[in-house]
């Protein structure tokens, strides 16, 4: 079981994953009352063996009620932010932590949330560990033009932090060269056209309903990608955009090396 935190750090409980995992990396063991039952289940938590130390909640006021917790962590959208004059009622403060958009949104956040939590300083070592890693990746990569695909089409534009991550590699997001913003759908017929050099495919390792794979099932998709360098890297590892993008960078570097590729972005260019 953990150990009991100084008298002076406040108890928190975090209701999602993604709050779990900024929770598990600064946290002191003592004062983390509980972690959602997403941060339990390895299919969609990079920390699953860590977050079974600790009772799981299903992220409902009725179970910050009944845990008492100084401090909670939610994340945008939480469906019960309503309650929150009932939980201010019970001295439960509620901390929100935004969707981030960029890298220095993940390092920010991190920071933020340790000071809250009375652990500054293991956020600042934290963070200035997992940018120093990120530091010595940046503009490793040949400028290949690179298209992040799930099989509903989805892809990431600019202003995501999919696309930030992309270009501090040294690669080109080719959904931010096509003018797209945020999250949306890259065109199949678009993509017929215009196929990135690789592709960086996120949930295919995930079983998704025929409606909501049919893009990734059709055929002129399949010949293309059989036709183009793939890499994944999996969907558990960097669906949250905190810390953990570093481990999702040095992977993506990691297994375009390992592709071989023949030829250079500007060579395929001119071949083409």
């Amino acid at each position: 079981m953990p150990t009991r935190p100084s008298a002076a750090l406040p108890s928190v409980v975090s209701t999602d994953l993604c709050a779990d995992l900024i929770l598990l990396e600064v946290a002191d063991p003592g004062q983390i009352l509980s972690v959602s039952r997403q941060s339990q289940d390895p299919k969609v938590s990079p920390v699953a063996e860590a977050a079974r130390a600790y009772p799981a909640n299903r992220g409902s006021v009725e179970d910050l009620l009944d845990l008492k917790p100084d401090i909670a962590l939610v994340y945008l959208g939480w469906t019960a932010k309503r309650h929150a004059d009932l939980l201010a009622d019970q001295r439960i403060r509620i901390i929100t932590l935004p969707y981030p958009r960029s890298w220095s949104d993940a390092l920010e956040t991190t920071r933020r949330i340790a000071v809250q939590i009375g652990r500054g300083e293991a956020g600042r070592v934290k963070t200035a560990e997992a940018e120093r890693r990120m530091q010595a990746l940046a503009d490793r990569m040949p400028p290949y033009t690179l298209l992040y695909l799930r099989p509903s089409g989805g892809t990431a534009g600019k202003g995501t932090y999919v696309d930030d991550l992309i270009t501090r590699l040294g690669l080109r997001n080719l959904a931010a060269e096509h003018g797209d913003l945020g999250w949306g759908r890259f065109p199949l017929e678009r993509l017929v056209t215009s196929p990135p050099d690789i592709f960086l495919l996120g949930y295919f390792d995930r079983a998704r309903s025929p409606a909501a794979s049919a893009y990734g099932r059709h055929p002129l998709l399949r010949t293309i990608l059989d036709a183009t360098p793939s890499i994944s890297v999996p969907t558990r590892t960097w669906g949250c955009g905190g810390l953990e993008l570093v481990d999702a960078a040095e992977q993506i570097v990691t297994r375009i090396g390992g592709l071989g590729l023949a030829v250079g972005p500007r060579d395929r260019a001119e071949r083409d």
